[in-house]
């Protein structure tokens, strides 16, 4: 996964294998360093950073994308990590958001009949049935386009009072 940018407690990147292509808007992830299996057993501030962070996140992937010619609707922020349950799967599950950022004219690579488009909620098949197979990661330009961003938001009024070093 291209590492955007880490902060003393989190980590945001760009999947390597998304759940939704960068034509359509991509998928970035942001996860707490610490793993913490529900949300509620975060200490508070560390809570609260994360709101904080998925905000200018947000933000910056909004105006990054944008600026390279996406047309930006939506961000669908999810808190998902049931697939870590699947029997098998070798993953233990731990508190994280996802990014999927939502655009106009979306369109599955392969036609799949399951897929949604904005503004429907996104389909989410199981991942071994092939859905996701042929879906784009954000590019290296893209991540670096989103980190820039982000330190340029880090300066505005609205979130210079943010402490996440």
């Amino acid at each position: 996964m291209p590492i955007i940018l880490e902060t003393k407690d989190f980590e945001v990147s760009a999947s390597d294998k998304p759940h939704h292509s960068r034509e359509n808007g991509g998928h970035v992830k942001i996860f707490p360093k610490q793993r913490y299996e529900h949300r509620y057993e975060m200490p508070l501030q560390l809570a609260t950073d994360l709101m904080h962070l998925s905000m200018i996140v947000g933000e910056a992937v909004t105006n990054a994308l944008r600026a390279k010619g996406l047309d930006v609707m939506r961000i669908n922020y999810q808190d998902n990590g049931n697939w870590a349950y699947k029997k098998g799967s070798g993953l233990k599950p731990h508190v994280h958001i996802h990014l999927y950022v939502r655009t106009s004219h979306e369109k599955h690579p392969d036609n799949d009949p399951r897929f949604q488009p904005f503004p429907e909620a996104m389909a989410s098949p199981p991942i071994e049935t092939g859905y996701y197979d042929h879906f784009v990661p954000l590019t290296e330009e893209d991540c670096r386009g989103i980190k820039t961003e982000y330190d340029r938001l880090l300066q505005t009024d609205k979130y210079k009072e943010l402490k996440l070093e």
